[in-house]
């Protein structure tokens, strides 16, 4: 079961978002300065581990060189890539931090290495720091759900129940301000100044994992009811079941008059609907859950990929260039929890080919057809196939 930082500027996962400063950030106490630098932990393998294995932990470590930097008890990833001798540059934003620290508790879950257990708890510390127990002064929605989920996550990994307390007050928030019948349903994906943009994957598939995890973690089924409901309006909205296939959005037409879907095909979003369809299915065993997330899965196969290869996405700011390792979280979530083996050439396909295009670093880019240039590349890009390797390795 599934069971950062200093002020810059808060870019948001949304198709096509546009940076946002940060906002309303509750330092705790001291100077992280005053506190020894802390080297990155290594993802340490036994003897006799498997290729799947090393792979992940060579890919970690590379990952970690790279774009961790601990001060102390506190910790973060950042954006750009240090030298071995100076620190990385700036701080991964609020949403891609926590989607690193997802990628941390993957290679946990992975290896049950106590000391990726304490890196989570710097990682969280760090949150904590930053931005404080209360992230709803962010307008996206999303990007605060991407943070419950890494929270809930960590508090099944350590047992800290604050990191639960956090997520369930966060989700209990979003969901007060963000639900509402327009459009039929579901979560508006901008909370304040935009206001009633569009409703979104992105928004709604992410509550409906963390409403899943919230319930398995409190054992309060009024989590688990939202989640079947937002479930049910995304399906009924943003989703062909005929073909797999997960739309982006739906919002108001600029008519006035009717709405507009956003049909483009990303692999974070057939990830997050996986991931949504499987946790469900886990939870109450209805068979068109688990049927759902095969079609998702199986759509981003058969579909999206090229020559086999999951695709090298751009843009959006450069939101894209890590979606790949959400698809790959939840699929793997999904597959291992049902035991099912069809995709599993796919995925090694992906993953070998992944590893084979590492840079001189050990660092994988998002293109998994072609050599990592050796500069560049962000921590957000730089993540996608640790994931992979990560789950695979599970």
């Amino acid at each position: 079961m599934l069971v950062a930082a200093l002020a810059g500027v808060l870019v948001g996962c949304g198709v096509g978002k546009a940076p946002q400063a940060a906002a309303g950030s509750s330092p705790g106490a001291g100077d992280p300065s005053a506190a020894p630098t802390v080297p990155p932990p290594t993802q340490a393998t036994a003897a006799g581990a498997t290729r799947t294995m090393r792979r992940a932990a060579a890919a970690y470590d590379a990952f970690g060189r790279a774009f961790y930097e601990s001060t102390g008890t506190r910790a973060k990833y950042t954006e750009s890539a240090g030298t071995g001798s100076a620190p990385g540059a700036g701080t991964a934003v609020f949403w891609r931090q926590a989607e690193l620290i997802e990628m941390t508790e993957d290679a946990y879950l992975a290896s049950h290495s106590p000391a990726l257990k304490a890196q989570i708890v710097a990682l969280m510390n760090g949150v904590r720091y930053q931005y404080g127990r209360n992230w709803t002064r962010r307008s996206w929605n999303d990007d605060i759900e991407w943070m419950i989920i890494a929270a809930v996550r960590a508090y099944q990994i350590t047992g800290n129940r604050l990191y639960l307390q956090m997520a369930q007050k966060n989700w209990d928030i979003v969901y007060a301000r963000a639900s509402s019948p327009d459009l039929g349903g579901g979560l508006w994906w901008i909370t304040g100044g935009k206001g009633r943009l569009q409703k979104n994957v992105t928004t709604n598939a992410t509550a409906t994992i963390a409403a899943v995890l919230l319930a398995q973690a409190t054992h309060d089924q009024t989590y688990l009811t939202k989640a079947e409901q937002l479930y049910a309006w995304l399906r009924a909205t943003l989703y062909d079941p005929r073909t797999g296939a997960v739309y982006d959005s739906i919002s108001p037409a600029k008519s006035g008059s009717g709405t507009v879907v956003d049909k483009a095909a990303l692999t974070y979003n057939q990830g997050t609907f996986t991931g949504a369809a499987g946790l469900l299915y886990q939870a109450t065993h209805k068979a068109q859950y688990k049927a759902d997330a095969l079609k998702a899965i199986t759509y981003t196969r058969d579909v999206m990929s090229r020559g086999g290869l999951l695709p090298a996405e751009a843009g959006g700011n450069g939101n894209f260039l890590g979606f790949k390792g959400i698809f790959a979280r939840w699929a793997l979530e999904f597959l291992r929890a049902n035991h099912i083996r069809t995709f599993d050439s796919w995925l090694q396909l992906n993953a070998d080919s992944a590893w084979q295009h590492r840079n001189g670093r050990g660092l994988i880019g998002p293109d998994w057809s072609t050599t990592t240039p050796v500069s560049g590349l962000d921590s957000w890009g730089a993540s996608s196939a640790v994931v992979l390797l990560e789950d695979l390795a599970r």
